[in-house]
């Protein structure tokens, strides 16, 4: 018996150490140049290239299959790398960053007051740094090629997505 209760306790204790030390921390997909959101608020500005924010947490199912099906695409990797500034953030995460406006906040009281309600989310921002609009969920290859188009061709400035989209 004491030694089953032992071994909860080094598992307990294993599993605190894990949580602690950010081990168990989400990350964005391999192979984009995703920065911290400060970094690629100041860059994006610099560049004058638009900015696309995403939005995930570590255990996220759909963030997974995002990354399997969507982010694996050679082509979708290709134009977000090249015609974006990435941008991540852990909803979950206790890191500090530090806003435009010079505030510092978690990633996660960024999230809240983001209103991002679930995992993945995605937000759009014009090369003035003007939020264009934020897509929650599943994004299939298709749909992450169109909203990059239509961002990094400035038809957000004549036309809403939804016009753009039924335009197609």
């Amino acid at each position: 018996m004491q030694k089953m209760s032992l071994t909860r306790a080094s598992a307990a204790m294993l599993l605190l150490i894990c949580l602690s030390s950010g081990a168990l921390r989400a990350a964005p997909p391999e192979g984009y140049n995703f920065l911290p959101l400060s970094d690629a608020a100041r860059q994006a500005s610099a560049e004058n290239k638009p900015m696309l924010l995403y939005f995930g947490r570590y255990g996220c199912t759909t963030c997974r299959r995002m990354h399997a099906e969507v982010f694996s695409d050679a082509a979708v990797s290709k134009k977000y790398n090249g015609e974006f500034v990435l941008a991540y953030v852990d909803t979950e995460s206790g890191n500090r960053i530090r806003l435009a406006n010079g505030e510092t906040t978690t990633e996660m009281q960024f999230a809240a007051r983001s209103r991002i309600l679930g995992t993945p989310t995605f937000i759009y921002f014009s090369p003035e740094q003007k939020p264009l609009f934020k897509k929650a969920g599943f994004q299939s290859i298709e749909q992450m090629k169109r909203y990059l188009d239509f961002v990094a061709r400035g038809h957000y400035r004549t036309m809403s997505l939804q016009d753009y989209l039924a335009s197609l």
